[in-house]
């Protein structure tokens, strides 16, 4: 639930996904924890993206397998341990969603009819007990208001997977009335 790497929640689902698209499951428990969180990976012995390898390692034997898909849209963390795992199995990293806009994917998901709900939150100005069940259109107009409040550059001073410190740069400021 707490995997720095991976996006647990919901994993119950995916042999309804290889059963409706008639492929084969690998699966495998996620044994090692985040032990090495620097932002350059290399491989460390009972850390999570080990896991990953052996069960990349485990299809590559079983099928034929050139490439590997990643959802990251924002995460180095992912991204480059991912990209290490497949240039050590010679796969291809495939990373479509990769410095996508936001605003810009989540309508092009709505306008394909992707209907997808959310599962999880864990973010600022995303509730649990609101947001949860809630399907990518109906959140659509959250996520809007909520970017338009928070509407700023993130500036990463220090990439440290393990600190890293950034602050926002601020694009829009205003100063209205306060109603007392």
């Amino acid at each position: 639930m707490d995997s720095y790497m991976y996006q647990s929640v919901g994993h119950n689902a995916l042999d309804f996904y290889a059963s409706a698209m008639e492929l084969p499951m690998f699966q495998q428990i996620i044994e090692g924890k985040p032990v090495n969180q620097n932002f350059d990976y290399h491989p460390t012995e009972g850390d999570e993206v080990e896991d990953l390898y052996k069960l990349l390692k485990r299809v590559k034997d079983s099928i034929h397998v050139e490439g590997v898909s990643v959802g990251a849209i924002f995460s180095d963390y992912q991204r480059l341990r991912v990209e290490n795992v497949c240039k050590r199995l010679d796969l291809q990293m495939l990373a479509y969603l990769w410095h996508r806009d936001q605003a810009e994917l989540l309508q092009e998901m709505i306008d394909s009819k992707i209907h997808a709900i959310i599962i999880k939150v864990a973010a600022l100005g995303l509730d649990p007990k609101i947001h949860l069940g809630m399907t990518l259109m109906e959140i659509q107009p959250h996520m809007h208001a909520m970017n338009e409040k928070l509407e700023n550059k993130v500036v990463i001073h220090s990439n440290d997977a393990f600190a890293p410190v950034g602050y926002l740069k601020l694009k829009h400021i205003t100063l209205s009335d306060k109603n007392v």
